[in-house]
């Protein structure tokens, strides 16, 4: 028992100087590769003071679900333009004692009065009807999402996990370069939908700049008005009240009995597994968890851990694979409350993915892309953040308003942003993702859980709406088939490519691809879109490695993400 406690005295401090060393390294060069490395448990998400809210709460004596709720509501204060609870999302659990993997769907719905056809007109279409303004806002979940996963799994109260990103709002924070660029991006929708003079995104009705101070006074009264007067207060109260007046003076349909009927979903994940690796993700209403395991069921067949790394057979192999998911998403994938017939056992399997990995020549791009027929297979953007605890309790997190900030409608006097998740069905009223009462739109995001010999070996998920599941199929590949570290493979150059009405779209890559590469790609006849070094269009992961009972984080620098833990 001595040389045990030597031995974790030991580990206790290499964890330290690896913990300051993570923190040194994010504040000078924040893209270089560094894993945060821990002994107890471990935080990952897309902002620093985030992860110190939710490590402080696992010391504290939290489990991984308070832990991740604390972490949910401080990426509230902090990174308010992506997420909140004007908003939804999707939890997936992963118990320790007996290795259940439970999901928690708090995904927007659809107001009681939506129709199919609401944004099919040329005046939808030309006035934003579905990113913009009150029409733009589902029925938000977050709050009841976080306190059911609290009350349920977690020890602790509603007000001592809400207590982090109070003291964020009420006492402000300097805001980042990204964020700034964030406000910046977005001005013209903050101040067409919102009295720029009061709103806290703004000073003098001008965007706040990197150094700043964030005070958010209107979302800090709403927070110790909800840890008062309880959630009900926001789901048909006083507070739900005013977020309906908003959305209706902005044009919206919600109204309190929506707030009212909101209920949340539960899942069982999708399963699939990639050479001897166990992957667990999201089933619809979201369509990442399926499409990740058919893109990485469709690598398999290849033998990418010899190929050239971004390379162009890599690439193109990356190419053609994702395409084919898209073709297939474009026509299956919708709610499952609605639609009844998502082949999903076929577009997971192994017979399927082969079918199509069969057709792939990687010096004959395909053009045209029609959906496969995974029938006969069957056979029996947004945040991120990952967490696992001492127990080896494990939460992937992804929760959003969809566009950042959200519909730009922010409740006057209440500070919460409201989401434009309305905007991920579809404005074909004949498509499976139409929307209709109640209904789910369709989800990129893809919390997922990987294990390996029913052990828990990385808790991963990404922000980037449809660049979600490609971002993390690409990771998933980086550690698994190139031995790469966990920051190490979310910092790693990415790409996206995917179709739309059967035809092929420009794959994007990230400037750090070898031009070599792109320019065989072009050869070959793919059209291909350079973007950033580190572009924030392909995403934000957070994910956490656990090997011989060590944990590794990684916090993508595309946003400021960063992991670390004791």
């Amino acid at each position: 028992m001595f040389k045990n406690r030597k031995r974790i005295t030991l580990l206790s401090t290499i964890f330290l100087v690896f913990f300051v060393s993570t923190l040194l390294t994010f504040a000078a060069d924040k893209h270089t590769p560094q894993d945060a490395i821990a002994a107890h448990g471990m935080v990952a998400a897309a902002h620093p003071l985030a992860v110190q809210a939710g490590v402080d709460t696992l010391k504290k004596g939290g489990n991984a679900i308070d832990a991740a709720v604390a972490t949910a509501f401080a990426l509230n204060a902090v990174e308010p333009n992506a997420n909140g609870i004007g908003g939804g999302g999707f939890m997936l659990i992963r118990f320790a004692e007996t290795g259940e993997i439970i999901i928690l769907d708090y995904r927007e719905r659809a107001p009681a009065a939506s129709t199919k056809d609401m944004y099919a007109s040329e005046q939808s279409k030309a006035e934003k009807w579905t990113s913009e303004g009150g029409l733009a806002s589902g029925v938000p979940g977050t709050l009841l999402g976080l306190k059911t996963a609290l009350d349920e799994y977690g020890t602790m109260t509603l007000q001592e996990v809400m207590t982090p990103a109070l003291n964020y709002m009420e006492n402000g924070f300097e805001i980042t370069d990204t964020f700034s660029g964030m406000i910046n991006d977005n001005y013209d929708k903050l101040v067409e939908w919102n009295d720029p003079f009061t709103i806290a995104y703004l000073k003098d009705g001008l965007p706040l700049e990197t150094g700043d101070v964030l005070v958010q006074k209107d979302l800090a009264k709403t927070y110790r008005e909800i840890m008062e007067k309880g959630i009900e207060h926001f789901y048909g109260g006083e507070l739900g009240q005013k977020i309906v007046d908003a959305v209706q003076a902005a044009g919206g349909i919600l109204t309190l009995q929506d707030l009212k009927d909101y209920e949340i979903h539960r899942h069982k994940p999708v399963v699939g597994n990639y050479r001897g690796y166990d992957i667990y993700s999201m089933p619809p209403p979201s369509s990442g968890g399926t499409h990740l395991i058919q893109i990485l069921n469709i690598m398999e067949n290849f033998d990418i851990a010899n190929m050239n790394y971004l390379g162009p057979t890599h690439i193109s192999v990356l190419n053609e694979a994702m395409k084919m998911a898209f073709a297939d998403r474009a026509k299956f994938m919708g709610d499952p409350a609605f639609a009844k017939d998502i082949p999903l056992k076929g577009l997971t399997s192994k017979g399927y993915a082969k079918y199509l990995a069969d057709s792939i020549d990687v010096t004959k791009p395909k053009l045209e892309l029609p959906a496969g027929d995974p029938g006969i297979f069957e056979h029996q953007s947004t945040t991120h953040l990952s967490v696992v605890d001492a127990e080896g309790n494990a939460v992937a997190l992804s929760q959003t308003i969809n566009f950042f900030f959200g519909s730009g409608v922010i409740v006057p006097g209440v500070g919460i942003i409201m989401n434009n998740e309305m905007d991920d069905f579809s404005t074909n009223p004949e498509s499976p993702n139409a929307p209709e009462p109640g209904k789910t739109p369709l989800s990129s995001m893809s919390p997922t859980i990987v294990e390996k010999d029913g052990e828990v070996f990385m808790v991963l998920g990404s922000p980037g709406a449809t660049r979600i599941f490609t971002a993390m199929a690409q990771i998933i590949s980086n550690v698994i088939d190139f031995g790469m570290g966990m920051d190490e493979a979310i910092e790693a150059p990415r790409i996206h490519a995917s179709s739309s009405g059967g035809k092929a779209m420009p794959i994007a890559v990230e400037s750090r691809i070898p031009i070599l590469t792109v320019e065989a790609l072009k050869l070959l006849g793919n059209q291909v879109d350079i973007r950033g070094a580190h572009d924030l269009y392909f995403g934000g992961a957070q994910g956490i490695m656990m090997v011989d009972g060590v944990l590794f984080g990684g916090g993508d620098s595309r946003r400021d993400g960063i992991a670390f833990g004791y």
